[in-house]
């Protein structure tokens, strides 16, 4: 089974209940979590407290982002952070376990891409983990026109380093073009 643009739908945080982000997270990380245990201790209440912020505050940290749904379902998410302009920063983003590899996270990146090039955004970075559970993470940024910019620590918690990527929103093709893993 692979993506379908018909068969998913972005959904506002405010439609879902509260404790969904932080669910979707905890499920889709559990793996990982499961191997280090710094990140096991850390994250979860950063999670959590993330989820209340989206709950809470509807109308500014809670709209921006989505949950994707397929068939009525949510299966992943994705957020960012527009207080850097011209610069954007990809935040807390999943998909669930049993719906990795089959593009709804390539779906999620491109539709945030999206919606940050029309409201003028010209730059936008993301994060993610230096380990190989992140390698899938790693080759969908790359396919969706991101450039590795810093590998390094960030959380002092947290052993795991890091690895910082950057695009750019000018280049209008990045975001029109297909790519076949998507």
């Amino acid at each position: 089974m692979t993506c379908s643009d018909e068969a998913i739908a972005f959904t506002p945080f405010a439609e879902h209940e509260p404790g969904l982000v932080l669910s979707l997270l905890s499920r889709s990380y559990a793996p990982y979590l499961a191997l280090d245990s710094q990140a096991a201790r850390a994250w979860p209440t950063d999670w959590a407290a993330y989820d209340r912020e989206v709950s809470q505050h509807p109308d500014t940290v809670g709209a921006c982002g989505f949950v994707t749904c397929l068939e009525g379902r949510p299966v992943g998410f994705a957020s960012w952070d527009p207080r850097g302009r011209p610069t954007s920063v990809i935040g807390h983003n999943c998909v669930l376990p049993a719906f990795q590899g089959q593009g709804y996270g390539t779906a999620q990146i491109r539709r945030v891409l999206e919606i940050l090039r029309t409201r003028g955004f010209e730059h936008v970075r993301v994060t993610t983990g230096d380990h190989p559970f992140f390698l899938p993470a790693q080759r969908m940024y790359e396919a969706c026109g991101f450039r590795e910019i810093a590998r390094g620590h960030r959380d002092p918690r947290v052993a795991l380093r890091m690895i910082d990527y950057q695009l750019s929103l000018r280049d209008a093709t990045t975001l029109a073009s297909d790519d076949a893993s998507a």
